[in-house]
Formats: C-alpha cells, structure tokens, sequence
C-alpha cells in the first residue's frame, strides 16, 4: 500500500541524491494522499488544490521558497502552447498548482520546468525554473499537515527548517512546531 510516509521518503531520497525533477512526482503523490485523507473523498479538483496550497502557503514559502517572490511572470511560449489557459501573467501559487496537476496527470514534472540554484523563479532557454526549496515547503505542508499525524518514514530521515534540523518522524502533524518555529524567525528580525 501507498501511504504519505512512502511518498515523502521517496522524495528525500531524490532530494539527497540531487534529483530534485525525480523528487517532484512523490511530493504531488503525498500532498494528493494527504487531500484525499483530509477531505474523505477520491475525486479532488483544482479548487482543492488551491485552498491546500493557500492553507500552507506561508509554511511553503518559509520552508521552500522565501527569496522566489515576487511574482507575477511571464511563462515561456512553450507553457503557453501545451497549457492554454497559462496564457497570461500568473503568480507563484497559480505556477506551483500546475505544476502540481501536471505532475500527476503525467506520472512526471512537465518538461517546461526544471530546477535552478538561484532560489526563485526564472525563465530561461523556454523553460520555467523553479527555486530548489520548493520540493522542501511542498513536502513541509504534508508532513506537518494534522492528518498525517500517524504516519511513518525510517528512522534516519530529518529536514531543515531554517536554522533547525529535525528528524521527520518526530514532525508528523505537528504544525505547532512549524508555527513556532516561523513565529521565532519573524520575531528574530
């Protein structure tokens, strides 16, 4: 059986080998698991995408992505052409759900994205960069996610959130920890 343990160890282990596009396709898998859980239903829609990724956001953006804003952008021709609808200025929400969609529709991120080092969003040879830390925040919303609170990963598996390093199996749905810990850097500046 599939469970968000499984789909969030498999996607550290993509990200401690370096292969973050790898690492893509088990993060949609744990955040779909974890909306299935949340909501008890099968058939999600964009709707509950959007209103997950707008519950965590701040979580996503602290853990994944805090120098990728701002946005809106531009997206290359070559999105434009396969999305339709993507034919206009879109901001980071908008990108990461389909990012997110896509993914899972196709078992794989998208070609048009890919990865960069520069920890924000970039446009470059047609392609949409992505920051790297945004597999991080993706994968922070589900193991801090309240649902998720009886889940399992192996004993060796740990994630930094800011200066704090932590074993994940002591973080399953504790969001109290999270919060206190961005309360604490917000204080600190």
């Amino acid at each position: 059986m599939e469970t968000v343990g499984g789909f969030v160890q498999e996607a550290a282990d993509f990200m401690n080998s370096g292969s973050y596009l790898r690492a893509v396709a088990p993060t949609a898998r744990a955040i779909e698991a974890t909306l299935k859980k949340s909501l008890q239903k099968e058939n999600l829609s964009d709707d509950d995408y959007k209103r997950f990724l707008k519950e965590n956001w701040s979580l996503i953006t602290f853990m994944g992505m805090p120098r990728a804003l701002p946005l809106p952008m531009n997206i290359p021709f070559g999105l434009k052409r396969i999305f339709p609808a993507f034919n206009v200025h879109h901001g980071a929400e908008e990108i990461i759900l389909l990012v997110i969609r896509e993914t899972l529709r196709l078992g794989r991120i998208p070609a048009e994205f890919a990865f960069n080092s520069a920890g924000r969003f970039e446009i470059k040879d047609g392609k949409l960069l992505l920051p790297p830390g945004l597999v991080n925040g993706l994968l922070g919303s589900v193991i801090f996610h309240p649902i998720n609170k009886d889940e399992a990963i192996g004993e060796k598996y740990w994630m930094n959130i800011s200066d704090f390093k932590m074993f994940i199996s002591e973080l399953w749905g504790r969001r109290d920890l999270a919060e206190r810990i961005m309360k604490f850097y917000l204080e600190r500046d």
